[in-house]
């Protein structure tokens, strides 16, 4: 079996790196010797550095504000010699790791790790014509090439994609339906159906693939929605349909979607951010027909013209137009990409949003400056929003905010009267302070129930809503399909919401509710995953013991140790593959250990103690749990 397992780990490192032309440094090699060979001139920093990675190497670029654009790249790590180039910046002495950590994100260093070329405009390209014509892709490069056509599709219709070449791109309108002529929606769907028959290939090779979004089937599956998106924008509602496939996402997915759709009151406005909540839920509307009202808004999306003009212009689906203050020629283009903050931290002074507004929409001097590119300054980081009788006193920590943020708050500001709104979670901090808890989701209103102390994302939970949605009407089918990482954020979302409605029916004294929903938490939860979540069950488990609900109490304890029992005896059932954490690796540069890290065995320790204390665990499971202390205290001394 071990020898089965090197071989496997062998072959998989020997076919991610047999087409490469040369054997090129790990992303984190190439930031962190830079940051370490070299300082950034005065003025510059990390976010004014641009890495690049071509045939000839790895080259830097850095963006100069005279001129608004970037200087010419200079060769860092010549590729035909491996070997680093001298360059123009001052010299360093240590590792900046402020400045590396910038740069090394999941989402570069997948970039970078495994695209053979990356950071300029045409690099999909010639990443596809490096590809396209090998034959026996090995699973990185199956991605790449995926990648390297989404992209391609992406950059045909706007310049908000990073690295477009607007020589290709088709010039649509901001706003407006069947903006395809024949020849550019044929040439747009060429590139759709391409990157989703390389991730077809690689979700059927290696459904374990890992991806920033999840697994790569989970990626497939966002794909799809991503092209119904775009149709759905720029041709039309009907053409969009139709390209969407029957039974794309797996039940236990369609049944997150429609437990948070669910939470909302009816026309609702949901405020997402991430793909795997905005896409799922959309194709729940779309194709099971799941509560049309709901107006879907990416935050992430904010900041493209024509995805806004979609949600302020157009019916979708059965949810009515949004409505926004802000005029469409005032953020037309470039303008308003940034809106500088004033920092009156004395002044308790707000500015009115809706005001505000139509100072922009006028163009008034006292807020919009710079013809060619209009920007906003407000006097003031402190910006209040009506709500009838009430008003939500908003705080900015910082001293910009991006077109995005303030388009969020111009839908808060114009529909709260006439429409819910709400955030599916953290989407909007500066909200935090009026965010009720309803279900799953969470409700934007200035006076939220049953306030919450000390929480810095919820402010309030309304229990009627939430109880019905989380012990009435709760749905789940257990998952089916390797997707891991997104199963465990899911259930994690799901869990933390049975924690807080919990914590509010312990701390009123409602026993009855409490233990009805502490009944509907251990009858669905995976007990195999309850270390993963090892926190949440601690409290819970106290609570339980707290009201004498000694069953679920003792289930939940027995339950977590077995886990961590598991884990001590090194067969914890993981289903990340010898072959999946290997690409992990080469993809992220996360470390392949079985064993427990320093910061784990700490966590661990900690919630056994904090176990431990409860008086009402039986004598079985303190023993159980003396041991598996003694144990992480042992091996926390190694370190």
């Amino acid at each position: 079996m071990i020898k089965k397992s090197i071989l496997l780990l062998c072959f998989i490192f020997c076919v991610s790196c047999k087409s490469a032309q040369h054997k090129f440094p790990s992303y984190k090699n190439i930031v962190n010797t830079f940051f370490t060979d070299y300082d950034l001139p005065n003025g510059q920093d990390a976010s004014d550095i641009r890495f690049i990675k071509k045939k000839e190497g790895y080259y830097i670029q850095e963006y100069n504000y005279d001129t608004e654009g970037y200087k010419e790249p200079e060769l860092f790590w010549d590729a035909p010699t491996n070997k680093y180039q001298v360059l123009s910046f001052p010299k360093g002495k240590v590792l900046n790791t402020e400045y590396a950590n910038y740069h090394l994100t999941y989402f570069y260093k997948e970039r970078f790790n495994v695209l053979p070329y990356y950071g300029y405009v045409g690099w999909t390209k010639d990443v596809i014509a490096f590809l396209d014509q090998k034959k026996d892709l090995t699973d990185l490069e199956y991605y790449a090439l995926g990648r390297a056509y989404s992209a391609s599709a992406s950059h045909l219709l706007n310049n908000s994609y990073e690295f477009g070449n607007p020589k290709n791109q088709f010039n649509f309108l901001e706003s407006g339906k069947n903006q395809f002529t024949k020849e550019q929606l044929k040439k747009y769907m060429y590139y759709v159906e391409k990157s989703i028959e390389s991730f077809t290939i690689l979700c059927q090779k290696n459904p374990d693939y890992p991806t920033v979004v999840g697994n790569i089937c989970n990626k497939l599956d966002n794909e799809y929605v991503t092209a119904y998106l775009n149709l759905s924008i720029y041709q039309n509602q009907a053409e969009a349909l139709a390209f969407l496939p029957e039974d794309l996402y797996t039940d236990f997915v369609m049944d997150y979607a429609k437990n948070y759709l669910n939470s909302l009151e009816p026309n609702a406005i949901l405020f997402t951010t991430g793909d795997n909540d905005t896409f799922p839920f959309m194709y729940a509307q779309a194709k099971l027909k799941h509560r049309q009202d709901v107006a879907i808004v990416n935050t992430s999306l904010l900041n493209q013209n024509s995805y806004v003009n979609h949600l302020r212009d157009d019916m979708v689906l059965a949810s009515p137009p949004i409505k926004f203050a802000i005029k469409p020629d005032a953020y037309a283009k470039e303008n308003l990409s940034y809106i500088v903050l004033g920092s009156n931290k004395n002044d308790d002074k707000y500015l009115d949003l809706k005001s505000t507004l139509q100072l922009i929409n006028e163009k008034d001097s006292s807020v919009v400056y710079k013809a060619a590119k209009e920007n906003a300054k407000l006097s003031t980081n402190k910006i209040a929003i009506a709500n009838n009788q009430d008003t939500l006193k908003l705080t900015y920590k910082t001293n910009y905010i991006v077109k995005g943020e303030l388009l969020a708050l111009d839908i808060i500001a114009s529909n709260i009267k006439t429409r819910p709104v709400y955030c599916k979670f953290n989407e909007l901090p500066v909200v935090s302070n009026y965010l009720e808890k309803s279900g799953f989701a969470y409700k934007i209103t200035a006076n939220p129930k049953n306030k919450i102390e000390n929480d810095k994302y919820v402010a309030g939970i309304d229990t009627d809503k939430t109880y019905a949605v989380l012990v009435d009407n709760f749905q789940y089918h257990k998952n089916t399909k390797n997707s891991s990482k997104t199963e465990l954020s899911v259930l994690i979302s799901y869990a933390s919401s049975y924690e807080t409605l919990i914590n509010h029916y312990k701390k009123v004294g409602d026993i009855k509710k409490c233990k009805e929903v502490l009944d509907a938490f251990t009858n669905f939860y995976p007990k195999d995953l309850y270390a993963d979540i090892s926190f949440m069950i601690s409290s819970m488990a106290k609570n339980a013991y707290a009201i004498k609900d000694f069953k679920n109490g003792d289930l939940m304890v027995e339950n977590l140790i077995e886990n961590l029992e598991r884990i001590k005896r090194n067969i914890k059932e993981s289903t990340t593959s010898a072959r999946t954490a290997t690409l992990k690796k080469l993809i992220f540069g996360d470390e392949v250990n079985d064993k427990l890290s320093e910061n784990e065995l700490e966590f661990y320790s900690y919630i056994i103690t904090d176990i431990s204390n409860i008086e009402e665990v039986n004598t079985n499971l303190t023993s159980r749990l003396h041991t598996l202390k003694n144990y992480l205290e042992e091996q926390l001394s190694q370190f």
